[in-house]
């Protein structure tokens, strides 16, 4: 199956509180910070999959990477949400059940500027920002594979299957990313 995994957008607001603006080269340039609006659900639904392979190199801040094995069972404590799909008006992708599923946690690490992390595809991970929560990374895909990746959310909470990448003007994501990058305070 193949995934129209084009984001035609240059930059977007995401979902997990980060600013995203493609570049060239498969590359993605993330950027958090604290004012973002993250999904509603986020608390309860941040360990995610990827169905690329990633290289990720923090060049402002500190990132934490907590990793995660999955052990299905029909009692786990989290549904496993598959984004498959054309994306949805408000440029995310379809949440469809797929599962239940415990996640275990099975190590964190800290990523400081200048360093870099990989992350597999189908590996399941929780990307927190350090420090005052201004971190900003080049990811780089690698390896990309044709099954969907999947969120997963506390069994019992609903999904945020609305949130909106576009709630917010491509001036003021480009004033998050200046602050961040450069130093300059956004103003709301």
């Amino acid at each position: 199956m193949i995934i129209d995994d084009v984001m035609t957008d240059k930059i977007t607001l995401h979902g997990l509180g980060f600013v995203q603006v493609q570049l060239q080269g498969n590359q993605r340039l993330h950027v958090w910070h604290p004012e973002l609006p993250r999904r509603a659900c986020f608390e309860h639904s941040a360990i995610h999959d990827h169905r690329f392979n990633f290289l990720s190199r923090v060049i402002v801040g500190t990132q934490f990477n907590h990793s995660f094995e999955l052990v299905c069972h029909d009692a786990g404590d989290f549904v496993l949400y598959l984004h498959e799909g054309a994306r949805t008006s408000g440029g995310g992708r379809p949440w469809t059940p797929d599962g239940r599923a415990d996640l275990v946690f099975s190590g964190s690490y800290e990523i400081v500027a200048g360093n870099e992390y990989c992350t597999k595809a189908y590996d399941y991970h929780r990307t927190v920002p350090g420090g005052d929560g201004r971190v900003a990374t080049i990811m780089a895909k690698r390896a990309e594979y044709p099954a969907g990746a999947h969120s997963t959310c506390r069994f019992g909470i609903q999904p945020d299957t609305d949130f909106d990448r576009f709630q917010w003007s491509p001036a003021q994501l480009w004033e998050v990313v200046s602050d961040v990058l450069l130093g300059q305070k956004v103003t709301p």
